[in-house]
């Protein structure tokens, strides 16, 4: 029998969490995620904690909070988005999104509904084709996890490129970051952050932390925000009025961002720009 290594593990566990991300509204058993991982039930839960760094049910719940959170900007039911996170009754929704985010779902509701005026930004509309990506994904405050991603990667599609003439990074590769979770409501600590890169050469293959996924196609609006990372925050607030405010239609996919420029630390942080891409249901 084959001896499994520390990457097959991780692997193995990567394959659980994002099926789970994909799933997150349909019942979740562990025999079920065990045969997704390829482990034993009796065994799988504490595999994925050691890699996780949290429980599988702890992490099945917040994966659905989180989701939740962008459809209170589309006036949706209370009721609606429990039924849809997972949950059978209001009640148990409401539970457990106090005891994550610390507010109620309808003060949250409110305070995602109470629009600051007329946004800056220009929407433009925009249908894409699905995208493979390899990926690294970190947890914990985004302007440090994000970055820890992007060194993981980085190291990988670099020895690629000198130890086995795969160029991961030449003048057609699309860089993405993916934040998972909102930062205004969710604890530093549990912010997940995916740094993504195209994958079109499929004789390179995931080890270790690096995963594959494949990024939805379909209709998007893109947003272009200009200049330091630093304000991506005040962009993505401004997003978040101009959906309440326009009455789109949200697509069960997360948000993304797409980086413009080549080498981010060479260039000034007047001069970065970055599309952030929302799904629609059009």
């Amino acid at each position: 029998m084959k001896q499994l290594t520390k990457d097959d593990y991780i692997q193995s566990v990567y394959r659980v969490t994002l099926y789970i991300e994909q799933n997150y509204s349909e019942e979740l058993t562990l025999e079920s995620l065990a045969r997704v991982a390829g482990f034993s039930k009796y065994h799988f839960h504490r595999i994925f904690k050691t890699v996780v760094g949290e429980s599988l049910g702890s992490h099945i719940r917040r994966v659905r909070l989180a989701r939740s959170t962008s459809k209170f900007m589309m006036k949706q039911k209370i009721t609606d988005i429990a039924l849809e996170s997972g949950y059978e009754t209001n009640a148990s929704f409401s539970k457990a999104f106090k005891k994550q985010f610390g507010m109620s779902p309808k003060s949250f509701s409110t305070k995602v509904k109470s629009t600051k005026g007329v946004t800056m930004l220009k929407p433009k509309f925009i249908t894409l084709n699905p995208l493979d990506v390899l990926y690294v994904r970190k947890t914990g405050d985004y302007n440090k996890s994000c970055g820890e991603a992007w060194e993981v990667l980085m190291k990988f599609a670099y020895t690629q490129k000198i130890k086995h003439k795969k160029n991961l990074m030449g003048k057609e590769a699309i860089a993405i970051g993916i934040g998972h979770d909102n930062p205004s409501v969710t604890n530093e600590e549990e912010l997940r952050c995916d740094a993504c890169i195209s994958w079109d050469d499929k004789s390179v293959k995931p080890i270790g932390e690096i995963a594959s996924k494949t990024i939805a196609g379909g209709d998007y609006v893109m947003f272009l925000h200009r200049g330091s990372y630093d304000g991506l925050k005040e962009t993505y607030s401004q997003i978040g009025d101009w959906i309440v405010e326009s009455g789109v239609i949200l697509r069960d996919e997360p948000m993304f961002e797409k980086y413009l420029n080549r080498d981010p630390r060479r260039t000034k942080p007047e001069n970065l720009r970055t599309e952030i891409y929302v799904p629609l249901i059009i």
